[in-house]
């Protein structure tokens, strides 16, 4: 190959490349999601109801950023295992979901119903529909919730819970598709329920005013998965509803209280008692601890009724803050939550 030839072919190939450099670099790199996520509250079990959210996300590495403006979904589920609990409690418009703010910061609903069966060419029996667009611009780069589902319990399987792509559709501003780069549901299994039962009083309240304390049972792997209040007798007003088999964090709380927990309740059988436990009082900031600052709050505001004085002083609720109060709270100077169930 001669001088000439070689010089022509190198520089041509320097400009292809400087070509294919600017191609490069003008082209499009998006990626979107579409997700429902795991369990966010309550306990999948028979006769339980729990929610869970779908998420959306898009974010643009290119010199030409995609915007997403619209989301059109439809989330696929059993209905023999699983059924949707109506948002607004109102039958004339359907069986609708939560649809929230936060991938979007302003919305205009276009459609919001559960549909029996998923339109083609999805083949599930039932899907939550929904369209959503932002009326404010698209969003090129972002994460967020676009809705809250309500599940109720019908049997024990797998809900089967699925983002159906297609139909669900992305639109960017000028109503074009934007496609979707992944579309995933976690796996939900609705399991025969287990019940926590228990008692909880509180320090310095007489017979029958112990109503009102929250009642939360964790699992480490779910978070929250069931919630209950207290009768006047303490007891449980509802039994705390629980998938078999797992373990549990069982803890009590009410303001101007020190926590009380229960550690490692492992629900076997149809229903598990947890005995009975007191709160402590005194906590009037709400640190879980009864230290000076609590004490100075309370002679702060001695003598003064509640309010004007801040309910969480009145520790035994009788509507002013006095010795039985003070008396509380220094009794139990220096201690920390939680305490043992």
């Amino acid at each position: 190959m001669s001088r000439h030839v070689r010089l022509m072919f190198v520089a041509g190939l320097a400009a292809a490349l400087a070509l294919s450099g600017t191609v490069s670099a003008q082209s499009p790199s998006t990626y979107t999601s579409i997700v429902v996520t795991d369990i966010t509250s309550g306990a999948p079990v028979v006769g339980g109801i729990f929610t869970t959210h779908v998420n959306v996300s898009v974010s643009n590495n290119g010199s030409t950023p995609v915007a997403v403006q619209g989301v059109e979904a439809y989330i696929g589920f059993d209905p023999n295992v699983v059924n949707v609990v109506d948002f607004d409690s109102n039958p004339v418009n359907g069986v609708q979901v939560e649809v929230r703010t936060g991938f979007f910061t302003t919305i205009q609903t276009g459609i919001n119903r559960v549909e029996t069966p998923c339109p083609a060419p999805s083949v599930k029996p039932a899907c939550v529909h929904f369209a959503v667009s932002q009326t404010t611009g698209g969003v090129t780069n972002g994460s967020g919730l676009v809705a809250v589902i309500r599940w109720v319990g019908v049997a024990a399987g797998s809900a089967g819970v699925s983002v159906e792509v297609p139909p669900t559709a992305l639109s960017d501003p000028n109503g074009m598709s934007v496609l979707i780069n992944n579309a995933s549901a976690s796996s939900i299994t609705v399991m025969s329920p287990g019940a926590i039962m228990g008692g909880v009083t509180r320090q310095g309240r007489p017979a029958g005013g112990h109503a009102g304390t929250t009642v939360t049972a964790m699992s480490s792997g779910t978070g929250v998965t069931g919630a209950a209040t207290t009768l006047g007798d303490g007891t449980f007003a509802s039994p705390l509803a629980v998938p078999t088999g797992g373990t549990y964090t069982v803890i009590a709380s009410y303001p101007g209280y020190l926590s009380a927990q229960k550690s490692n309740v492992y629900v076997v059988g149809s229903t598990v008692d947890i005995g009975a436990t007191q709160l402590r009082g005194g906590d009037v900031n709400s640190d879980n601890c009864i230290n000076i600052f609590d004490l100075v709050t309370v002679a702060t505001w001695f003598s003064q009724a509640s309010p004007p004085a801040p309910a969480v002083v009145d520790i035994n609720d009788d509507g002013v803050i006095n010795i039985f109060d003070l008396t509380i709270t220094a009794s139990n100077f220096s201690r920390c939550g939680p305490t043992t169930w």
